[in-house]
């Protein structure tokens, strides 16, 4: 048989255009190399509604039963119900078949042992593709597949956390961008006592199509118009595979997620006194003064699924997020379970900020006021580049009198602002941060910086 191109496993996850870098015969290899990296013999599996996904998990549920695994097989799912599950079950390990916000014709793996941490590069891939490239035939008895769902474990977790009797009253407009995390968001949902209006749900859907990253203007005009016109209380949209969600408030404007970051912290802190959050080093100042003063400790991180979660399980940390819509919760939040397990998941802190909206009498623009006047950020600016090593040394001998961190890319701290460049891990970009004490300091920087970047 032929290789597997090297080009598609990186940094976080394996991912490529199907079938001319990921084909059935790369799918099925992995899946073999999975079972044997982990020792597993119980893997949860679930996909995105691609088509492309469906024939990856096809020929990768073959390779792990033919490598004598068996597979509990979760069909169309969200990301987080996959990591869910090999928590709350005790799976080996689990896979799930996405290429999450790629456009269509891509599909990919997302893959976890049984501490839920996401394998990269540098915690076994490396090992997953030599295995893959390497394979001998296997004579033994096959595993085999057991249908399951998770929903109704889910719906215990997150309501020992959120009762959702809390969110009565409120009317959302829900867009699932026709991704896998339609389902869990729809059994969660319709049993809250909330008035829902789905958007991109598939089933009897009156909406257009949608791109499948929710982080882009494009896609968040639907959602944000059907906010206005519906008079809703808010409106959510998850990404492709549902890990992700963006919120937009009462007036139908997105709210960037570094202010839902300083909510959904104060919210965690009211409950856990002196607890640690881990934040990314995109944008550290703000969220970490939020965190100081409402009596947390910050625990700032390389951003990317693993790297957080990793530190997370390490340190026993409750709550982490991220600055592009990822949350991470600890199943040590909830007072029925003690044990320290990591995963990332888009509804629960839907249900939280719902719940303190209630509790407080607020609307979503009202609670994120404050932190959106004292803290002035940019958003993500990014650049097409190939030598992401250049620009830095550029940047570190431009900034050289100011204090310069090399956490994750380049972070520089001066008295009135604050920015981070890193390299892109799925894309050939360099991403620019920019936290400012007022507007008029960060459209400064803001056009210094990229001038000399371009």
């Amino acid at each position: 048989m032929a290789g597997i191109s090297p080009n598609i496993f990186k940094e976080y996850d394996i991912r490529g255009r199907y079938p001319s870098e990921i084909d059935k015969n790369a799918a099925y290899r992995i899946g073999r190399a999975f079972v044997l990296s982990q020792k597993a013999k119980k893997i949860v599996v679930g996909r995105d509604f691609r088509w492309e996904s469906g024939q990856a998990a096809e020929e990768f549920v073959r390779g792990v039963l033919d490598q004598g695994g068996n597979v509990y097989d979760l069909a169309v799912n969200s990301t987080p119900a996959m990591f869910f599950a090999v928590g709350v079950r005790g799976f080996d390990g689990g896979a799930a078949v996405t290429a999450s916000h790629n456009p269509d014709g891509y599909t990919g793996f997302k893959l976890c042992g049984s501490n839920g941490i996401l394998i990269g590069a540098k915690s076994g891939l490396n090992q997953i593709a030599a295995l893959a490239d390497k394979l001998k035939p296997r004579f033994g008895r096959p595993g085999k597949i057991i249908k399951m769902e998770i929903f109704a474990d889910y719906f215990r977790f997150v309501n020992s956390l959120v009762d959702l009797s809390d969110i009565r009253g409120f009317k959302l407009v829900l867009d699932a961008s026709s991704g896998s995390g339609a389902q869990l968001a729809d059994y969660i949902f319709v049993r809250s006592a909330a008035k829902i209006i789905k958007m991109n749900f598939r089933s009897g859907d009156r909406y257009p199509d949608h791109g499948l990253n929710p982080m882009l203007a494009a896609n968040q005009k639907l959602a944000c118009r059907e906010v206005k016109k519906n008079q809703a209380d808010l409106g959510i949209i998850w990404d492709g595979d549902g890990d992700r969600c963006i919120f937009i408030d009462e007036r139908g404007r997105f709210v960037e997620p570094y202010y839902i970051n300083c909510l959904i912290a104060k919210i965690i802190l009211a409950r856990y006194r002196r607890a640690r959050i881990a934040i990314d080093a995109r944008l550290p100042v703000g969220l970490a003064q939020v965190i100081s003063q409402a009596g947390g400790r910050p625990v700032i991180c390389r951003s990317g699924y693993a790297n957080i979660v990793q530190l997370m399980q390490r340190k026993r940390i409750l709550f982490g997020c991220e600055n592009s819509g990822h949350y991470f919760f600890n199943f040590l939040l909830s007072g029925n379970n003690k044990k320290n397990f990591i995963f990332g998941d888009a509804i629960i802190p839907v249900l939280l900020i719902l719940q303190y909206l209630g509790s407080n009498n607020l609307a979503l623009s009202e609670a994120v006021g404050d932190f959106k006047k004292t803290f002035i950020i940019s958003g993500e600016i990014n650049f097409p580049i190939k030598d992401f090593q250049r620009l830095e040394k550029s940047l570190i001998r431009k900034y050289r009198q100011y204090r310069q961190e090399r956490l994750d890319g380049l972070s520089v701290y001066a008295d009135k602002w604050f920015f981070n460049v890193r390299p892109s891990h799925t894309e050939p970009l360099a991403r620019l941060n920019i936290e400012a004490v007022s507007r008029p300091v960060l459209r400064g920087l803001k056009k210094d910086l990229i001038k000399f970047i371009h």
